[in-house]
């Protein structure tokens, strides 16, 4: 009699693999559950909270990794010796940022930048734009500095009566510029070679500073420019008008540097505009007749510091021993004091013909002059007299 087939069953050895394999696995996922939760739940690390667009497990599991290198994150600068710049592009991505700042030293762990970029939602926020670190950063403060780009074209305004030297304090202090105050001046004063090759240098002297040749207006800078790119633009402004002014200064018998110097003078002298060819007037005639021209902001000039580029005179300019010292040395000084304005090197172009010789300013404090033709005038005209 034929007998019934066995089933056939697993080996009870597989069986108790699964087994154990499963409960492995589970106390491994309530293990890391856990230590996600204990990290996510830690008072110290004030991480703040999580983007709202995230998932919980996705947040909890990125604060467990960012609690776990809360020290590096808040206070580990990068490497980076030197400010660094970067520029985002559009479409440019937390990780792809965080790995740009990574290959530029600006953070030592790109992945602890991303990590903090998308818990805080920061990833959403990043501007496109120019951006600069320098050194020192931490991880948290990169971060923080990418919401706010700095704009792609640097608004400078040079100002008709600097001189030289405020025009390289100016700059150098401009947070979003490159510019070296020592190489600046270097340039200005022409030690080493300029930007380009300009007209206007062939009507001064080869030993001539730039010293009122610097072109007063608004300009606008790409991020970061340093003194070349700058005295590129400004340079190239002033010779722009080279062939005008150099009529202007022609009509009065006068080099280029000559009339530069004058309008320089001017500059300083005027602070109600339409008086500045009256002015420049009566330098003229005292020219013509071999006169000091007595001009006050020469002997300021001369007597300046860095801490005041223009005192105010509280001696007897006579007693001023330096070259551009208008009281004791006649004719005009040997170079100008400061940026000329186009207003008014237009001004000194088209000077009054007067016969006045002095000028002084009013008493009522509205910034125009007295203008007379004797000196017992002048003397009359004083605010003490």
């Amino acid at each position: 009699m034929p007998t019934k087939p066995r089933r056939k069953t697993q080996p009870r050895a597989r069986t108790t693999q699964t087994h154990l394999f499963t409960k492995v696995t589970a106390v491994g996922l309530i293990a890391l559950i856990a230590y996600i939760i204990f990290q996510a739940r830690q008072p110290a690390n004030s991480l703040g909270p999580s983007s709202p667009t995230l998932r919980l497990h996705e947040a909890l599991w990125l604060r467990a990794r960012l609690s776990q290198n809360f020290q590096a994150l808040t206070q580990l600068p990068g490497q980076n010796t030197t400010t660094q710049d970067l520029y985002v592009e559009p479409g440019d991505t937390a990780t792809d940022v965080s790995h740009s700042l990574a290959q530029l030293n600006v953070v030592s762990d790109e992945s602890l930048l991303r990590d903090y970029l998308l818990y805080t939602g920061i990833d959403a926020k990043i501007k496109t734009g120019f951006f600069q670190f320098p050194p020192g950063m931490t991880t948290v403060e990169v971060a923080t500095a990418l919401t706010n780009a700095l704009p792609s074209q640097i608004e400078f305004h040079m100002w008709a009566g600097w001189r030289l030297e405020e025009v390289a304090d100016a700059l150098s202090s401009h947070p979003h510029l490159s510019v070296d105050r020592n190489s600046f001046l270097a340039f200005a004063n022409r030690l080493i070679p300029l930007p380009d090759t300009y007209i206007f240098t062939q009507y001064i002297p080869g030993d001539a500073t730039l010293e009122g040749f610097l072109y007063p207006q608004p300009y606008i800078f790409p991020p970061r420019a340093d003194a070349y790119q700058i005295l590129s633009q400004m340079l190239s402004a002033f010779d722009t008008h080279t062939d005008r002014f150099q009529a202007l200064a022609q009509h009065h018998n006068l080099t280029l540097i000559e009339f530069v110097t004058l309008a320089s003078i001017v500059e300083r002298e005027t602070i109600i505009h339409n008086e500045a060819s009256l002015i420049a007037g009566v330098f003229l005639h005292r020219l013509a007749l071999q006169m000091p021209l007595g001009a006050d902001p020469t002997v300021q000039y001369a007597l300046a510091s860095r801490d005041n580029w223009w005192p105010a005179l509280t001696t007897d300019p006579r007693l001023v021993d330096h070259r551009h010292n208008t009281y004791v040395h006649i004719g005009l000084p040997p170079s100008p004091i400061a940026s000329p304005s186009r207003a008014t090197l237009e001004s000194v172009g088209g000077a009054t013909h007067t016969d006045f010789l002095y000028f002084r300013a009013a008493c009522d404090e509205s910034g125009t002059h007295n203008f007379s033709r004797t000196y017992s005038e002048h003397l009359l005209l004083g605010c003490g007299a």
